[in-house]
């Protein structure tokens, strides 16, 4: 154990410190989207797209990358994806409408696609599987270190250098990063079966997708792994900035403090969830627990009338804490697939999580957008609907999830066709 925890430590600090980029990326423009909007002329659609298509390159990219991860391993397929990363933070910086803006964060997407696939696939060779949700929360929880800086410090830092000078600080981070991670990330210990796999044909490795994507088990994970992860980063990481300002009249600072008190949440969030999947027998039962009181709160949020900044914070932060449970269902996903399929069959399921976040942020713009007002400002109805809306998917995708087997019973095996 004493061995294990050394190890631990170098490997998850080091996964962090890479992760901290990717995770500043999905959340940068939840703070200053309004300033954006002003200065560029965005309509709501058009945010929610921006906002979104950075998950879909993510969505999109996850195949390849599980494909590269099992080929090329963890270590290269990070570095040279991250170099995608820096150059769309310098295309952002400079863009000076919706499509190129959108042509940005799409790169800057398939930057970032592989950082937290790879992460997981390095923890699973390097440390034990029966602490795998554990070690998860931490790369999850530490590397949240970047949607902070996506808060407060970003919206201070747009307050002194404009909005486009923060995006070219942040390529230079993340071509530190690629440097760092070059350097320190191994794909696997010495005398892993990775080191003496067999390369398969292009055949063969689309073949194992395929027999991923026909499992049963696997279908009804990616079910609710559609909409975990999205429903939280569409409040916390896109339109939570715009109801707090057009609700509550919130300016860029005020915003950002609460906005960083929810990401602080998120983070939490994952640390508590990550222990108890530990402590719980039936990982299903936390899940349902989870997505019920996240349901609970999506409720709440769309029945209240105008009430208290600090009363509807403290609502939103709840919800950012609660829904948080992201990680337990990467657990479940590891439990299904074996050692060759590994790198292919969590970063398929992956796909879920950021074709989710696509969807439902692109959603929230065009709901709020068809309310908005002649002054740009959309009232609380638009909200409302939009809060309920995200209530109902998750309660759809619960459903699916509960069809599934408990997955601390399942043994690791091969899928087989369902």
């Amino acid at each position: 154990m004493k061995n294990e925890a050394a190890t631990a430590f170098k490997i998850i600090t080091t996964l962090s410190i890479v992760y901290i980029a990717s995770n500043f990326y999905r959340s940068s423009i939840a703070v200053i989207a309004p300033n954006m909007m002003d200065e560029i002329g965005l309509t709501h659609e058009e945010l929610g797209i921006i906002g979104g298509i950075f998950f879909i390159a993510f969505a999109l990219f996850q195949v390849p990358v599980g494909i590269f991860l099992d080929r090329y391993g963890p270590r290269k397929t990070i570095c040279v994806l991250m170099l995608f990363a820096t150059i769309g933070s310098c295309g952002f910086a400079v863009a000076t409408n919706f499509l190129e803006l959108s042509a940005a964060r799409f790169v800057i997407g398939i930057g970032c696609s592989p950082i937290l696939m790879g992460s997981l696939v390095i923890i699973s060779r390097w440390l034990s599987v029966e602490r795998f949700a554990f070690y998860a929360s931490l790369i999850v929880g530490m590397g949240g270190v970047g949607n902070i800086l996506a808060t407060t410090p970003t919206a201070i830092l747009t307050d002194i250098i404009g909005w486009r000078d923060v995006f070219l600080v942040a390529a230079g981070v993340s071509a530190f990063s690629v440097i760092f991670g070059y350097f320190i990330i191994k794909d696997a210990p010495k005398g892993h079966a990775f080191h003496d796999r067999e390369v398969e044909s292009m055949k063969e490795t689309l073949l194992g997708v395929l027999e991923i994507i026909k499992y049963r088990e696997f279908q009804y994970v990616f079910a609710i792994n559609l909409v975990i992860y999205g429903t939280v980063m569409t409040i916390v990481a896109l339109w939570g900035g715009n109801y707090l300002r057009d609700i509550y009249g919130l300016d860029l600072t005020d915003r950002g403090n609460i906005l960083f008190w929810m990401t602080a949440a998120v983070i939490g969030g994952n640390f508590f969830y990550g222990y108890l999947d530990g402590k719980f027998r039936a990982r299903k039962h936390l899940v349902i627990a989870a997505a019920g009181t996240t349901i609970l709160l999506l409720v709440i949020l769309a029945a209240i009338p105008v009430i208290a900044v600090w009363q509807v914070s403290t609502l939103l932060i709840l919800f950012s804490f609660f829904a948080s449970y992201g990680v337990v269902i990467m657990s479940h996903g590891r439990s299904i697939f074996p050692e060759k399929l590994l790198g292919r069959g969590i970063a398929t399921l992956n796909t879920a999580v950021f074709l989710g976040v696509f969807l439902l942020q692109s959603m929230g713009g065009f709901i709020i957008g068809s309310f908005v007002r002649d002054d740009g400002i959309a009232p609380h109805i638009a909200y409302r609907v939009f809060f309920i809306s995200l209530a109902i998917l998750v309660s759809a995708g619960l459903f699916a999830y509960s069809r599934s087997k408990e997955s601390k019973d399942i043994n690791k095996k091969a899928p087989e066709t369902a």
